[in-house]
């Protein structure tokens, strides 16, 4: 009898380790399936010159910052957001605005288009850390299309809103 409670129990054991472990892996692969922000980037192609680059964070963290401190209809809280105004972004890559827009593509296949008239030195910005840390791709990243709501109150406006693109994977400029 006792034979078979200490069996019971071994088996009980094992079987508590092979679920402890199995949970210990699928946590280690979700964590190793996030897109690491080192490699995270997106691609911006130029219609008037068929140019395309790929951009990533390094680059990004070359050029001017801006940071709003704002809540979203998204959100639960007021974040501290770091990026690059999409403006400076643009006049990085060569491209000074004029006539033209930008289609905005995220990794879902959603997609906004702003004129280049409403792409100003103070909005939009394409946010890539949250409260000083990288966004994950589960949390709007790594990069979000955002505005200063909480600053401009013009900026609390359904259209505004359907243009906060995040997960953004493409930047396409029409001109």
């Amino acid at each position: 009898m006792t034979e078979r409670i200490g069996l019971g129990r071994r088996r009980c054991c094992l079987g508590l380790i092979a679920a402890a472990l199995g949970c210990a892996m699928i946590g280690g692969h979700a964590t190793a399936g996030e897109r690491s922000a080192q490699t995270a980037s997106f691609l911006l192609r130029d219609s008037a010159t068929a140019a395309a680059r790929r951009i990533d964070i390094a680059a990004l963290r070359t050029m001017p910052q801006t940071t709003y401190v704002t809540g979203t209809v998204w959100t639960d809280a007021v974040h501290r957001y770091t990026g690059v105004l999409l403006r400076d972004l643009l006049l990085h890559a060569g491209i000074d605005g004029g006539a033209g827009a930008v289609t905005v593509l995220a990794l879902d296949s959603y997609r906004a288009t702003l004129d280049f008239t409403e792409i100003t030195g103070v909005a939009p910005m394409l946010a890539f850390l949250r409260d000083g840390a990288e966004m994950p791709l589960r949390a709007q990243g790594p990069f979000w299309l955002i505005y200063p709501f909480d600053e401009v109150p013009a900026f609390q406006t359904e259209t505004t809103y359907a243009r906060s693109v995040w997960q953004v994977s493409h930047l396409l400029v029409e001109r």
